[in-house]
């Protein structure tokens, strides 16, 4: 009993070595309790230190209590009796009954009083909607009448209220979760229900998003980044986001690129001064300033996007894109170059610093 109980407390000790780093994805950090990102984060961990401190105290106790018993009345081998057997003590019973409730009391009044504080709503916080489909994010800004899909640009210093739901029921949506790693904790997408969550994010740069509730074949692939830029960045985006319209290319490639989009995608996807496309597909219009391409898989280079366009299905497992295996490589280049062609000028958000 001894050797599993000093075993158990090796494996705790090494367990949170291991987790006081922040963990690795892609080559980026990344810390689910970051305190320099949001007052969600130190609130969180605030309470985080709570729990784990009386987690310690019970743990230290009973260690020391089995330790004690198991020395104290080991056998020695010199024994010439039975030792006095012992039924039951009240007293003791009650206090191990006691403290343990008084404890769970404690954390169950700090949980509470956290839950209440960080849903308070904050007057003036930038409402954002947030939709989940299989297997990708959208994102609308309710304030500004702007649509961007797998990609959340926000202000730093500015609070934001998340507006989290599902698909619209149709195509056997399912349930997702929304989790802005190192930023904001989980808030479930669930079709014809609206849940919110609220953060104020505190530091620029690049975060990164996942759901969290298993919802399918690429539920690991359902992806999107975050930007959090400065103030008047981020108003030059809005600006140029509302007032974008797409012109008619004069260069012959993406002449030819407008051509093969409007008969191979707009039925699908949004591009403003293009198509309307459907609410159920990512809008494309500012698919120059992504990062990333296939809802946060892979960077959004001539490369990744060339091979998602012929075929996205062999990629990510699930979704509802159909490969394009009729269309010549020259023609895929064609509408990458003029995807990659749309954008917001002025903007790059690729160098922001990755957390």
């Amino acid at each position: 009993m001894l050797q599993r109980s000093l075993g158990l407390l090796i494996l705790l000790v090494a367990g949170l070595a291991l987790g006081a780093e922040p963990g690795q994805a892609g080559g980026h950090t990344l810390n689910i309790i970051d305190p320099q990102a949001s007052a969600f984060n130190r609130e969180v961990r605030g309470l985080l230190a709570w729990v784990m401190g009386f987690a310690a105290l019970v743990f230290v106790v009973v260690i020391g209590a089995l330790t004690y018993v198991t020395i104290r009345f080991r056998r020695t081998g010199k024994e010439a009796r039975e030792p006095e057997q012992v039924h039951g003590n009240d007293r003791l019973e009650v206090i191990w009954t006691i403290i343990p409730t008084v404890i769970v009391l404690i954390i169950f009044g700090l949980t509470a009083q956290s839950m209440f504080k960080l849903d308070r709503p904050t007057p003036g916080a930038m409402v954002v909607e947030v939709r989940g489909w299989q297997f990708w994010w959208d994102f609308y800004y309710k304030d500004h009448g702007v649509r961007n899909s797998n990609e959340l640009v926000l202000p730093v210093g500015k609070p934001v209220r998340f507006e989290v739901t599902g698909g619209d029921g149709s195509n056997y949506d399912v349930i997702h979760s929304f989790r802005i790693t190192s930023m904001v904790g989980a808030r479930d997408a669930i079709p014809g229900v609206v849940t919110h969550i609220e953060v104020t994010p505190e530091k620029v740069g690049t975060y990164y998003g996942q759901c969290v509730e298993l919802c399918g074949a690429s539920h690991a692939n359902m992806r999107f980044r975050v930007k959090v830029v400065p103030q008047e960045e981020f108003d030059r985006w809005i600006e140029g986001a509302k007032a974008y319209q797409a012109t008619t290319p004069t260069d012959p490639v993406l002449a030819r690129g407008e051509e093969l989009y409007k008969q191979q995608c707009a039925a699908c996807h949004a591009l403003k001064g293009v198509s309307q496309g459907l609410p159920q597909n990512p809008d494309l219009t500012f698919f120059g300033n992504r990062t990333t391409v296939g809802a946060g898989m892979w960077p959004n280079t001539p490369e990744y996007l060339e091979r998602w366009i012929k075929n996205s299905p062999g990629m990510k497992p699930g979704i509802k894109m159909p490969a394009f295996p009729q269309l010549s490589d020259e023609e895929v280049k064609a509408i990458a170059a003029y995807l990659m062609s749309h954008k917001v000028e002025g903007l790059d958000f690729s160098n922001l610093e990755k957390f």
